[in-house]
């Protein structure tokens, strides 16, 4: 095994964190900034690509004071949220600004590629549906709304690699992000003529693709400079950020369950190749691929909010409440939230049942309800969600039944909803603890690339990272599995027309304002 220290850095939704990390993955430093944006509308926000790098370079700034005398960083990589891209000149500089990756303003972008494409042989290529979040509607938005700016775009990066090409001045980019972009060939692994050539894009445009923690060149000196670190660390490539955590944590091979707890959810199964059938879209799953020393493939899908609707439950049921003292009340609540369920499609929801019409729902609200009560429910309806995911996933021909549920990211620090969690799934859950794992997945890709390692297998098996089992609580156990097959289960179906004739009304109402502005 090689020597020296490696760090990883996560430019996430929320927030964008550097950590320093010792071979065997321990944390020796993490440092973080609110992750600059700005918003435009409910719907809408966006990144500037100068001002992301210059936080990372005021992290990496501030982690070098925290290297030890004598000791030196040998790698580095990044990892970060997916579909969000950079639109690089001929000097290497941005053009324009980022969407963020929930940006609803590709809609009609998204319905062209549906049109052009066909929604069928689109999944057949990518794996994907014509998601309006996804890079391919940003890039046709761009072109459509800033026509001038897009005729002088050399290269388009996802964040991540944008992160690492600023570092080292090469371009390239992983499996997990090129999925993203809505313009991979699942099947082979490279650009999509096909689909590039329908959109009159030219695949100069995109970076080579490359699996995660392949070297792509030294830290440049005027970077060095800036930042102060030691040595002379090998930037490498990353990967999309529930990857990077779930490269942590092991879900690299057939018959893990990765759950990524963020503020959106990732629900992946690893897979050895392609399962998904032409038949098996209109479930709303995706397939995607990871490669590190050898390719895989990984299917799922997710809630848009998970830890979001929690948030957004804490800070708008009770604001200004501490929140242990939430947390408390809503532990010495009965299971079942004193007879409330919640629905947490606060963003549209995902598989089984994709809509982007879906929104969230309190049912069985009564004025007895307590606010302990809608807390619980909360916590119970994300829960119960994830089973709804899960188990249709589960369903689909070549899955079936995962032999090791491993779960990651910042909601595994809520001791009560991870047993909610464990006992709406049934299953014990594998808890990784560390706070940072998709930090701590870049960190190793960059340790990767600097040749600390042989391989993966050998940087995973000298990892040491605090786990913990989390057992489902039998007699919620028994409350859950009877609300969620009497009620959850069917709660989206019945929920579909009010939530459409809702969204009509709105988008109704909001064309009569324009209009009367106008």
């Amino acid at each position: 095994m090689g020597e020296g220290l490696i760090i990883g850095v996560d430019v996430g939704t929320q927030s964008v964190r550097a950590l320093l990390a010792d071979a065997a993955g321990r944390t020796l430093a993490c440092v973080r900034r609110a992750t600059p944006s700005r918003r435009i509308s409910e719907y809408s926000a966006e990144y500037d690509p100068d001002v992301l790098w210059s936080c990372v370079i005021e992290l990496l700034r501030e982690l070098a004071q925290h290297v030890p005398k004598g000791q030196v960083v040998a790698g580095i990589s990044c990892a970060s949220m997916g579909e969000s891209c950079v639109l690089v000149g001929v000097g290497g500089e941005a053009l324009a600004p980022a969407l963020a990756w929930f940006d609803r303003r590709t809609e009609a972008d998204a319905e062209e590629v549906a049109a052009l494409i066909g929604a069928d042989r689109l999944f057949e290529i990518t794996g994907y549906p014509p998601d309006a979040t996804l890079t391919l509607c940003k890039l046709l938005w761009h072109r459509r709304s800033q026509p001038d700016c897009f005729a002088h775009v050399k290269l388009v990066l996802p964040i991540s690699p944008w992160i690492a090409f600023k570092l080292c001045g090469v371009a390239a980019v992983d499996p997990s992000l090129a999925a993203r972009t809505l313009c991979l060939d699942v099947n082979t692994g490279t650009w999509s003529d096909e689909l590039l050539g329908t959109f009159g894009l030219k695949s100069s445009l995109f970076p080579p693709i490359m699996p995660s923690g392949t070297p792509l060149g030294p830290v440049l000196p005027s970077v060095l400079r800036q930042t102060g670190l030691a040595g002379a660390p090998m930037v490498c490539v990353g990967a999309q950020d529930h990857i990077a955590g779930g490269f942590a944590a092991g879900a690299t091979r057939p018959g893990v369950f990765l759950d990524s707890l963020g503020t959106s959810e990732a629900i992946l199964v690893t897979t050895d190749r392609p399962k998904l059938k032409l038949d098996d879209r209109r479930f709303g799953f995706v397939q995607t691929s990871a490669a590190l020393d050898e390719r895989f493939y990984l299917i799922g899908s997710g809630l848009n909010r998970s830890g979001g609707a929690i948030e957004w439950a804490l800070r708008t049921i009770a604001p200004g409440i501490p929140r242990q003292d939430l947390l408390e009340e809503a532990m010495a609540e009965p299971a079942g939230g004193g007879g409330v369920i919640f629905v947490p499609n606060l963003a549209g929801s995902t598989a089984p049942s994709p809509d982007s019409a879906a929104a969230g729902a309190f049912i069985g609200l009564t004025d007895a309800t307590k606010r302990s009560s809608l807390l619980r429910a909360v916590f119970e309806g994300v829960a119960m969600e994830a089973r709804l995911v899960s188990d249709a996933l589960f369903e689909l021909p070549g899955v079936g039944q995962p032999d090791d549920f491993r779960l990651i990211g910042g909601s595994t620090r809520n001791a009560l909803f991870l047993e909610i969690k464990a006992s709406v799934l049934g299953r014990t859950l594998t808890v990784y603890d560390e706070p940072e794992m998709t930090a701590v997945g870049a960190a190793l890709l960059g340790g990767l690339g600097a040749g600390l390692w042989p391989d993966f297998a050998a940087a995973a098996s000298g990892l040491s990272l605090p786990v913990r089992k989390v057992a489902p609580n039998p007699a919620w156990r028994r409350v859950y599995e009877t609300l969620y097959a009497s009620v959850y289960r069917d709660l989206h179906h019945s929920l579909a027309s009010a939530n459409r004739s809702f969204a009509n009304c709105r988008a109704a109402g909001a064309a009569k304002t324009e209009g009367g502005r106008a």
